[in-house]
C-alpha cells in the first residue's frame, strides 16, 4: 500500500510561492468576503471592519491607516480596485516581491494619512486605491526613468488624465488618497532604482510592512467600536 499526502488547493507549500499581488488579492477578497460578511456590509459594519473614519484615528485606532486599504464598501468596488491591481503585478516582476510589498502598503498608508491630515472627520473611506496608485506611480517612475519605453509612459499619462477628471467629477472618490499614494510609489521607486537595491533592505522593509499589516488587522478585529 502506498501512501500519499492530500494536496488542497496546490499544498501549502504552492500557496507560499504565489507571487506576492496574489497573496494580496487573496487577502483582500478573504477581508471582503468573510470580515466584512460578519461585521455586516453596511456603513457601521465598514467601520468595524476597519475602514478610514477620521474621528477614531485620532482617538488612538491608528491602525485603520492600514486596515482600510482592504476594506472595499461593494462588491464592485472591490472588483474594480483587484482587477486594477491584477493589471499592475507587471511592478512585481519589474522591482521584486519585497519591493512590491513595501510600494503597496505604504502608498496606501500614506494615501490615507494625507486624507486624514486635511481632515476626515466622520466620513467612512476605505479601498485599495491609494496602494493601487502607489503602484501606478511606481510603472510612472519606471517609464520616466526610461525602464519602460515611451509608448508606455504615453500610455501611463493618458490614464492618469482620465482618472484626474473621474477623481475631479466624482466627490465621494477620495484623490487625495490617491495623490498621497501615486507620490509614495514614485518616490520609492527612484528610491529603490537610483539609490539602493538591496536585497536584505527591501526584505526587512517588506516584512516590516507585513508584520505592522497583520498587527493591524488583528487590532481591528479586537477593538470594538466603543472603544473610543
Amino acid at each position: 500500500m502506498k501512501r500519499t499526502r492530500l494536496q488542497v488547493f496546490g499544498g501549502g507549500r504552492a500557496i507560499a510561492q504565489w507571487p506576492a499581488s496574489w497573496k494580496i488579492i487573496a487577502l483582500t477578497v478573504i477581508w471582503y468576503v468573510v470580515v466584512q460578511t460578519i461585521f455586516g456590509h453596511s456603513v457601521q459594519g465598514d467601520a468595524r471592519a476597519g475602514a478610514m473614519v477620521g474621528v477614531f484615528v485620532t482617538h488612538g485606532q491608528i491602525f485603520r491607516l492600514l486596515t482600510a486599504i482592504f476594506v472595499h464598501l461593494s462588491l464592485m468596488h472591490l472588483l474594480v480596485n483587484m482587477v486594477s491591481l491584477w493589471t499592475l503585478t507587471a511592478v512585481e516582476s519589474l522591482l521584486g516581491a519585497n519591493a512590491f510589498v513595501v510600494i503597496y502598503l505604504v502608498s496606501g498608508l500614506f494615501g490615507n494619512v494625507l486624507s486624514l491630515a486635511v481632515g476626515a472627520g466622520l466620513t467612512v473611506s476605505a479601498g485599495a486605491s491609494g496602494a493601487i496608485f502607489g503602484l501606478f506611480g511606481a510603472m510612472l517612475g519606471l517609464a520616466f526613468l526610461r525602464i519602460l519605453p515611451t509608448v508606455v509612459r504615453n500610455q501611463l499619462l493618458m490614464i492618469l488624465a482620465i482618472n484626474v477628471v473621474l477623481d475631479i467629477t466624482h466627490p465621494d472618490i477620495d484623490w487625495l488618497a490617491h495623490l498621497g499614494g501615486m507620490v509614495a510609489g514614485i518616490l520609492l521607486t527612484l528610491v529603490y532604482v537610483n539609490v539602493n537595491r538591496s536585497v536584505r533592505l527591501w526584505r526587512t522593509a517588506s516584512i516590516i510592512m507585513v508584520c505592522l499589516t497583520a498587527i493591524s488587522l488583528i487590532a481591528c478585529l479586537v477593538t470594538p467600536l466603543s472603544a473610543i
